[in-house]
């Protein structure tokens, strides 16, 4: 009976990783395979270029170094990412609007490397030059910002217009010429603790303190709009353009704990439950 009960627990906690991992509906992860444009995700949410961004071999130094390789929670190789020129060339990538991104809640994860100082764009679904498109985004505040320099921030809108948006700046800094791993989740049921924000500085291997806000979002909007990386607007005017390195864009249409991140490690418990399960079932079977 204890072997049963054992191996059932065993059975329900591989269920709740399957669970995580089907919560994905679009990770980028700018890999030579299956191809660097394509969709990890169940949904081959392929992307398009806009502009001329490079693809970009991780260096041993430099820009995009201590992206970490393999990525933690899955284990996958990480050789590419890609390089946005976003004050000369307008570099970003797109897919256009999908079913499977009208969510209620919502995880946003990347590796990024900035270099321009300007307003910066991560990664979004949040067009307002059609004037009632926007949903979220996901940026970083301009340098010169008396107020908020330099901050990861979050953007979200109930209606699509500007009447019922939230612009929610986390304290985090995201510096020039710094990899990092940034993560955000939105609960819109939880109006008190239901955004938060989580950055890795890579290069000394450091978690910033994970920041709680409130929001007033009673239901986010669907947009029509374009999922940006490295851009809002669709590519249009006003659009946050990112100048820099971005890698492992993973968009969940869930609120993700900080150990189900890719900059996490699966926890070795899990592991171990999982490496032990065949032999169980051995077991069992005698």
């Amino acid at each position: 009976m204890k072997k049963t009960i054992a191996i059932m627990t065993m059975l329900a906690m591989v269920a709740v990783v399957s669970s995580a991992q089907a919560a994905t509906v679009g990770y980028w992860r700018f890999e030579d395979s299956p191809g660097y444009l394509e969709d990890s995700s169940t949904y081959n949410n392929d992307l398009t270029t806009g502009g001329t961004p490079t693809h970009y071999t991780l260096p041993a130094t430099g820009n995009g170094a201590d992206f970490d390789n393999p990525i933690p929670q899955t284990n996958a190789a990480n050789a590419k990412a890609v390089d946005l020129d976003g004050n000369a060339a307008q570099d970003y990538y797109y897919c256009v609007d999908q079913t499977e991104f009208a969510v209620s809640d919502f995880t946003i994860e990347a590796y990024v490397r900035k270099v321009g100082a300007e307003n910066q764009m991560i990664a979004s679904q949040f067009n307002y030059s059609l004037g009632n498109q926007r949903s979220w985004g996901l940026f970083v505040r301009q340098a010169s910002d008396a107020t908020y320099p330099n901050e990861l921030g979050l953007f979200l809108s109930e209606d699509g217009t500007g009447t019922n948006t939230a612009s929610l700046f986390s304290g985090l800094e995201i510096l020039t010429g710094v990899d990092y791993f940034v993560a955000a989740t939105f609960d819109q049921s939880d109006q008190t603790t239901g955004v938060k924000f989580y950055v890795k500085n890579l290069s000394t291997g450091t978690w910033q303190t994970t920041v709680t806000m409130a929001h007033n979002i009673d239901s986010l909007h669907d947009s029509t709009g374009n999922f940006d990386i490295g851009a809002i607007n669709n590519g249009g005017a006003s659009n946050y353009y990112w100048d820099g390195v971005i890698d492992e864009v993973r968009f969940s249409d869930t609120v993700l704990g900080q150990n189900d991140l890719l900059a996490v490690p699966e926890p070795a418990t899990m592991t171990l439950l999982l490496l032990g399960l065949p032999f169980a079932l051995r077991r069992r079977r005698k």
